[in-house]
């Protein structure tokens, strides 16, 4: 175990390991830049800056879609129904980002220079120009914001005043002067400072991101600009809320090991994202140029179905389903769901699992997911009845269940706070042919496709889905699914 600034930090092999791998693509990194040029590293950058832009506002609150960010950014289109508040904030984040990406090398590591990067952070934010630029005055905390908009609190942050600017001062020297912990661990360790103390009334998750840029690139880690970090932390920010949580609850002198690990995972996955688009674009080469616009319009919409692709590209929909087919072959693309729910990505999920058993019974009638997002889904395919009684013949557990009255009810609610509901009838999923209480649903019930017109639009998301099972007096429940998420 090693103190690093005021933390305990456990050096074993797992983080020597973590380092090594990331280390290892850095060091590739000059000979890829080469072989790419700079006309393909640019269009990654600007996916990527979208990505991140719009991944970091949405996790303080913004509901701004990607597609929405890039025509405020880059096409420079007023979008009449985006709130005035979320339009700041998004320019804001962005010229921020674009400053640190242009002058990362004149950017000096010091107090007055994240002031004035919180400063351009806020700049267009009309309720935050009283304190843009200068530390707190008045108590924070961290909080995060669910999807029914109320607040959770992660942690207690340093009291306004002398206890914040000595913490930052302590931060600043500690970080340039310590020239023995490796330059990525001690980003983590800024980083995790810098949220502790929460030295701004506010954007401070949005600033501690941009910094870990900043010092990333400032230690010679440049491919960071082609991948979002930002959106890695949006795609996990359940678990980065509760590693942070974790780690807090042990101030002062925490061991942040899990800290650094979750930073270190999310930058090595972020960086295996990246090798997998430049692999990609390698073989672009291979595609015609219809593959490659649907290509193309996959990789900005993860998650898309095929006929959304045929809409927004004005392709016949049979013509898209032939050209997916072949590049489902071709290994350019992944198909996740079924049925309706199908969709498609140029990425692997993050997380993608069959067959899992969830049991219901009278002590747990619910079950509660988070879908976070548009190519997320449950897909319920099998029932295992578990009955309470002795049976011999099928007729024994049938007759029971056909008076049993029970019910799966499903109730979704997206992040307007909109329900749809859907109630299925146990014995009409069973198929009759079945003699023994384990069937497989005819017609899979896929959420949250099954509950609404058509698919979800992408600002519905995070969308709760609540499972409950009624009339659990004489039978246990197993419902065997798949589920997927990025």
């Amino acid at each position: 175990m090693a103190k690093v600034h005021t933390f305990q930090l456990d050096l074993d092999f797992t983080l020597l390991n973590a380092i090594s791998v990331i280390d290892r693509f850095g060091g590739s990194w000059k000979s890829i830049e080469q072989r790419e040029g700079a006309r393909s590293l640019k269009q990654l950058k600007s996916v990527a800056t979208v990505q991140s832009v719009g991944a970091s506002t949405r996790i303080e609150g913004s509901k701004m879609t990607n597609d929405e960010v890039k025509l405020l950014i880059f096409d420079k289109l007023s979008i009449d129904k985006l709130e005035e508040r979320d339009r700041q904030e998004v320019l804001g984040y962005f010229n921020t980002l674009d400053i640190i990406s242009e002058s990362y090398q004149d950017i000096d590591t010091s107090e007055s220079s994240i002031q004035n990067l919180h400063n351009i952070l806020l700049k267009l934010s009309e309720k935050d120009q009283w304190h843009k630029g200068t530390y707190k005055q008045h108590a924070n905390s961290v909080e995060a914001t669910n999807t029914d908009g109320t607040k959770t609190t992660i942690f207690n942050t340093a009291a306004p005043g002398y206890e914040t600017e000595d913490a930052m001062r302590d931060l600043f020297e500690w970080y340039n002067s310590d020239n023995a912990t490796p330059p990525i661990i001690k980003t983590a360790v800024f980083v995790y400072d810098f949220l502790s103390i929460h030295p701004f009334q506010d954007g401070n998750g949005r600033l501690s991101r941009l910094l870990a840029t900043l010092l990333l690139l400032k230690h010679g880690y440049s491919w960071i600009q082609y991948v979002s970090f930002e959106h890695e932390i949006e795609e996990r920010k359940p678990e980065y809320y509760r590693v942070l949580m974790e780690c807090q609850s042990k101030r002062p002198g925490e061991n942040i090991t899990l800290w650094v690990l979750f930073f270190l995972d999310c930058l090595g996955h972020i960086q295996n994202k990246l090798d997998q688009k430049l692999n990609t674009k390698s073989s672009e080469d291979q595609m015609t140029p219809r593959e490659k616009t649907i290509f193309s319009y996959i990789e900005n919409h993860p998650g898309s179905r095929s006929g959304e692709v045929a809409e927004n590209l004005k392709i016949p929909l049979p013509t898209v389903k032939r050209i997916i087919a072949g590049m489902l072959d071709g290994k350019f693309l992944s198909k996740y769901g079924s049925g309706k729910g199908t969709n498609y990505t140029t990425e692997s999920l993050l997380q993608i699992k069959n067959n899992i058993a969830m049991t219901f019974n009278e002590n747990d009638t619910k079950k509660e997911f988070l879908l976070k997002n548009k190519y997320s889904f449950l897909n319920l395919k099998k029932l295992i009845l578990k009955p309470k009684f002795k049976w011999i013949k099928p007729d024994d557990w049938s007759k029971e269940l056909l008076g049993a009255d029970m019910f799966l009810k499903i109730k979704c609610t997206n992040l307007k706070g909109t329900e749809n509901n859907q109630s299925y009838y146990l014995p009409a999923l069973n198929n009759p042919s079945y003699y023994e209480p384990v069937f497989t649903i005819n017609n899979p019930i896929n959420i949250p496709e099954s509950l609404w017109e058509g698919a979800p639009m992408e600002n519905e998301f995070p969308i709760k889905v609540v499972l409950e099972v009624t009339g659990l007096k004489k039978f246990d429940v197993v419902v065997v699914y798949d589920e997927a998420s990025l």
